[in-house]
C-alpha cells in the first residue's frame, strides 16, 4: 500500500540511520555478484555501503560484489547484506533491493572506494539546477 503523504510515514527510513551519505549511482555503475554468478543494477553508493536492484530475490549473508563503471575501473568487494525488500517498479514488475555494508576490506581497496565515491559525487548533478 503506498503512503499517501510521502514523507510522513510513522515508521523510520532507512536514510536516518546512515552514517554516511550515498549517493544515486543508476546507469553510471554496474554490479555483479561473483559469489552468485548474477549481474544486478547498483542503486547509490556510500562510503559505508551500497544497494542493489535484482528482478529475483537474493539470499541474505555474505557476498562477494564487483563493482563497475564501464571499462574505467572495478573493484571488487565483500559486503553482508543488512535489509531487502521487494517494490512494484513502473514496469509493473517487482523489484528486489538489497542493501549492503561493506566488511573488513584491504586499506588499498578502502582507499579505491573513497576514491570513487568522491568523484562519483563531484560529478552528481545538483537537483534544481
Amino acid at each position: 500500500m503506498s503512503n499517501p503523504h510521502p514523507g510522513s510515514s510513522s515508521t523510520p527510513r532507512a536514510t536516518e540511520h546512515r552514517r554516511t551519505p550515498r549517493i544515486n549511482v543508476r546507469h553510471r555503475l554496474s554490479g555483479y555478484l561473483v559469489s552468485l554468478d548474477k549481474p544486478v543494477i547498483v542503486r547509490d553508493i556510500s562510503l559505508g555501503g551500497f544497494s542493489v536492484e535484482s528482478d529475483q530475490p537474493l539470499p541474505p549473508g555474505l557476498h562477494i560484489v564487483r563493482l563497475e563503471e564501464d571499462d574505467r575501473w572495478s573493484v571488487t568487494v565483500t559486503a553482508s547484506s543488512r535489509h531487502d525488500r521487494a517494490q512494484n517498479g513502473d514496469d509493473g514488475a517487482v523489484h528486489h533491493v538489497m542493501g549492503f555494508q561493506y566488511e573488513d576490506q584491504t586499506p588499498d581497496t578502502q582507499q579505491t572506494l573513497r576514491v570513487l565515491f568522491e568523484r562519483l559525487a563531484a560529478d552528481q548533478p545538483i537537483d534544481g539546477k
